[in-house]
């Protein structure tokens, strides 16, 4: 065990796991990030934690070793007190995502949910790597994204009233919609994503001539809706996820804006670049737009018809050297800020105490850092800074990220 925090780093560059899929757009990574695809699907994560599925290396003397491994050699070190005793891992788990084409539908389970169904399926002894297993670990995952580019996503249902006027009569007769009551959507959400094979091709045909009756709407939003459809019936044909645009929100976010999506709500992120930061896990349940493994009832036990996510944007702090732009959340397991320092500014070093650990991800210019040692942070790299760091200086100029575990820098 190691004990002797003397001994270990306050700072250290990250080499994090990078993520491959269908899905994803490797230029869309790479201005942001520094990240090698193999062979395969494009890249469309870069994971920055300690999950175990696919865990950050620390670059150290001794040369790059697992952070999570290390986390458990020496917690109160790279932790923190705080966080060691309250969380005993890092809490968070923060990504870069770019989405060249629609994600699955999906939602992600609260809590309680999450340690059931990991429990269950554990009882069960569906190994962790089988593509049938939804739970890979015991954790909630509320998450935060934060646009890099012009972003799109599917969150949280329309209105009743909407999804009736958008499906129209033919199709709302063909599932008996009547403009159901918010909590009869779930039942509704069933029925539509219960509907396989040939059985499937009578409502495709109806949807498409829907969608290309609404792209000559006096609607904007009835267009955008409508064309959603359609690429959707291109990329993924004979899936009910196509459906979606009709039954969803769509959202169109700005660079620096974020979204929060809570426990229980549907969502697709559907293209554009990235900042995701959530709890700890891994734990999604799929209901269409994907080759993986899907679970319609799952999914609709855990979906929440009323809950919403919420657009967040920042809030500006202006200092000599600079702003922080912080994206507030309900979620304790992490935080997110931006520290942007301007060349011409009269003080180009930032001072502070961490509150926990951090991972600090510089995407523009670049940072010299000084805690118990020396860092150099460029543009495109990122490093982790330990819980038990008493302070902290970044000098220079550009833009870095700050990921935190919750609560506020001194």
């Amino acid at each position: 065990m190691q004990k002797d925090h003397q001994r270990l780093p306050c700072l250290a560059h990250l080499e994090n796991a990078v993520q491959q899929y269908a899905w994803g757009d490797t230029q869309g990574i790479l201005p942001f990030i520094d990240a090698h695809a193999g062979p395969g699907y494009p890249i469309g994560e870069v994971w920055m934690g300690s999950h175990g599925r696919a865990p950050s290396k620390l670059r150290l003397d001794a040369g790059s070793l697992p952070l999570d491994e290390l986390i458990r050699q020496a917690p109160r070190h790279w932790l923190g007190d705080r966080v060691a005793d309250q969380y005993h891992e890092l809490p968070f788990l923060f990504k870069v995502l770019a989405a060249g084409s629609p994600l699955s539908l999906q939602v992600h389970p609260t809590l309680r949910e999450a340690r059931e169904g990991f429990a269950k399926e554990e009882r069960a002894g569906i190994p962790l790597s089988a593509p049938e297993r939804t739970f890979k670990d015991s954790n909630h995952k509320p998450e935060l994204a934060v646009a890099l580019t012009p972003f799109q996503a599917m969150a949280g249902f329309r209105s009743p009233g909407e999804i009736s006027a958008l499906l129209g009569p033919d199709l709302c007769d063909a599932f008996n919609f009547k403009g159901q009551k918010p909590e009869e959507l779930r039942s509704f959400v069933r029925q539509v994503f219960s509907i396989k094979g040939d059985a499937y091709q009578t409502y495709e045909t109806g949807l498409r001539v829907r969608s290309e009756g609404l792209l000559h709407s006096n609607s904007g939003k009835e267009r955008e809706a409508a064309a959603m459809v359609l690429d959707l019936q291109s990329l993924y044909p004979h899936d009910p996820g196509q459906f979606g645009p009709l039954l969803f929100n769509i959202l169109n976010l700005e660079q620096g804006e974020g979204l929060f999506v809570p426990a229980g709500v549907i969502h697709a992120y559907v293209k554009g670049s990235i900042l995701e930061i959530m709890a700890c896990s891994d734990n999604v349940i799929r209901a269409g737009l994907t080759i993986k493994y899907i679970d319609v009832d799952l999914l609709c036990d855990i979906l929440k018809p009323h809950a919403k996510p919420a657009l967040i944007r920042p809030e500006y702090e202006r200092f000599d050297w600079g702003s922080r732009a912080v994206y507030a959340t309900p979620a304790s397991e992490f935080r997110l800020e931006c520290l942007e320092v301007q060349a011409n500014s009269p003080s180009t070093g930032i001072s502070y105490s961490p509150f926990g650990p951090e991972i600090l991800l510089c995407t523009e210019g670049g940072f010299h850092l000084r805690a118990e040692e020396e860092l150099e942070l460029r543009a495109r790299t990122s490093c982790f800074v330990a819980g038990s760091c008493a302070k902290i200086t970044l000098e220079g100029q550009g833009k870095v990220w700050r990921a935190t575990s919750g609560g506020q820098a001194s």
